[in-house]
C-alpha cells in the first residue's frame, strides 16, 4: 500500500508500527530498503515536502552506510514505496521525543500524544499571606 498524508495522521493518533519499503535519495536499489518505524510527527518541509519523524526501530539505511536500529529519523511520504501495519502499537513516547513538535519541520501536521504527556510548565502563583483574624473577623494588626 502507498501511504497517504491521511493513513500516517491515523497511524500517529493511534500508535501504529509499521514495516514500509523507503528508497532514500542515495538508495541506488530499485526496490528500496524495509524499515520498520513508529511514526510520530508528519509536517511540512521548507519546500513543501510532507515529513514524517519516526522512530526507526530496524532497518537497513544507506544514508547511514549500516544497519540502523532504534534512533530518530526524518522520512519523505514521497519517498515510501509502499507500508504495512504491523498489528502493533506503541503508547508511550521514545527517548528524546518532543511533545512539542518537530523543529526540522516548517509546520507540524499532527503529533503523537500520549497520556503521560508531561505536564506543562507553569509558574505558580505568587502566595498571599492570610493575616490572622480574631473571630469577629476583625484583622489583627
Amino acid at each position: 500500500i502507498k501511504p497517504t498524508q491521511e493513513i500516517i495522521v491515523k497511524a500517529i493518533k493511534y500508535g501504529m508500527i509499521f514495516l514500509l519499503n523507503y528508497k532514500g535519495e542515495k538508495d541506488k536499489l530499485f526496490i528500496g530498503h524495509e524499515r520498520v518505524i513508529y511514526p510520530m510527527v508528519i509536517g511540512k518541509s521548507s519546500k513543501g515536502k510532507i515529513l514524517i519523524r519516526g522512530w526507526h526501530l530496524n532497518g537497513w539505511s544507506v544514508s547511514s552506510n549500516r544497519h540502523m536500529t532504534k534512533i530518530w529519523r526524518m522520512f519523505r511520504l514521497d519517498k515510501i514505496l509502499s507500508n504495512k501495519p504491523t498489528g502493533e502499537v506503541y503508547n508511550t513516547p521514545r527517548p528524546g521525543y518532543n511533545f512539542n513538535g518537530d523543529k526540522s519541520m516548517v509546520s507540524v501536521i499532527i503529533n503523537a500524544k500520549f497520556d503521560n504527556n508531561p505536564p506543562q510548565q507553569t509558574t505558580p502563583e505568587p502566595e498571599t499571606p492570610n493575616e490572622p483574624q480574631n473571630p469577629e473577623g476583625e484583622n489583627i494588626v
